[in-house]
C-alpha cells in the first residue's frame, strides 16, 4: 500500500511539474501585438460612436513601423485591403515606435487619423497629395470632433492635440493592453531605399516641394523658393 501511494505521489509531484513548465512556457511566448491591435480597434469603435455617430465605416487598423516616414500614424487615402468577398477597406496605421508613448497620446493619433478617414469618406480633401501640408478642411473636421488644431509653417494644421472632455473621455477606456512596444534604438529604420533616399545620401542634392499641388525640384544647396502656381513656399523634403 505505502509502495503504491508513493508511486502515484511521485506521479503526482511530475505531472505537476510537468504542468508547471508547461504554463511558464506559455505564459513566456504570450507576447503577441493582437491585443494592442484589438484595443485599438475598440479605440476606433468608441470615437466613432461618440463623435461620428458610428457613421464611419471600420478600416483595417494596423501596426506598421514608420521606416522613412516622420510620420508617428497614417490613414491610406485608398481602399488598401481586400476580403475574399471583394469588400475593400482603408487603413489606419499607428507606428509600433510610437506607442511606448502615453495611451493617451495614441489616441490621440487614432482620433487625428479617423478624422482624415472621414474627410476621405467623404470626398474631401484635406491634405496635399503628398499628405504632408493639411488644410483648413482638416482643421474644420478635426475641431469639430475632439481635437484642438495649432499650425506648422511648413505643414499647416498637422499639429492635434486633445481638448480637455475629450481627455475625460479617454479616461474611461481600458489601457490594460498597452504593455509592449517596439524599441527602433539600433534597428535600421527600412530596408527598402526609394529612390528619393538614395539620392540624398550620395549627393548634396536637395529636393523641395509644393505642400499644395505637389510640384518637386531639386537643388545643390539651401535655397528658399516658392511655387509660383499656388503661390506657396517649397518645403525642403
Amino acid at each position: 500500500m505505502n509502495a503504491t501511494n508513493n508511486i502515484n505521489v511521485n506521479s503526482f509531484i511530475n505531472s505537476v511539474e510537468d504542468t508547471s513548465l508547461m504554463e511558464t512556457a506559455h505564459t513566456e511566448s504570450d507576447a503577441s501585438i493582437a491585443p494592442i491591435v484589438e484595443l485599438l480597434e475598440v479605440v476606433f469603435e468608441k470615437f466613432n460612436e461618440h463623435f461620428f455617430e458610428s457613421a464611419l465605416s471600420k478600416p483595417i487598423v494596423t501596426l506598421s513601423q514608420k521606416g522613412t516616414r516622420k510620420a508617428v500614424g497614417w490613414c491610406t487615402r485608398k481602399k488598401v485591403w481586400e476580403d475574399s468577398n471583394e469588400d475593400r477597406y482603408f487603413e489606419i496605421n499607428i507606428c509600433p515606435e510610437y506607442i511606448r508613448r502615453p495611451f493617451e497620446d495614441v489616441c490621440e493619433v487614432m482620433l487625428h487619423e479617423i478624422c482624415h478617414l472621414s474627410n476621405l469618406q467623404k470626398g474631401i480633401q484635406d491634405c496635399s497629395r503628398s499628405s504632408q501640408y493639411h488644410n483648413k478642411k482638416f482643421k474644420l473636421t478635426a475641431e469639430k470632433h475632439g481635437l484642438i488644431v495649432d499650425k506648422h509653417p511648413s505643414y499647416g494644421f498637422a499639429y492635434t492635440s486633445l481638448k480637455p472632455e475629450t481627455l475625460r473621455f479617454i479616461k474611461t477606456f481600458d489601457r490594460s493592453s498597452f504593455d509592449l512596444y517596439r524599441d527602433a534604438n539600433g534597428v535600421p529604420e527600412t530596408t527598402d531605399d526609394s529612390a528619393d533616399d538614395a539620392i540624398s545620401r550620395t549627393s548634396s542634392t536637395r529636393k523641395y516641394i509644393c505642400p499644395v499641388c505637389d510640384m518637386s525640384v531639386r537643388a545643390t544647396k539651401e535655397v528658399n523658393i516658392n511655387c509660383n502656381d499656388c503661390n506657396e513656399k517649397m518645403i525642403e523634403q
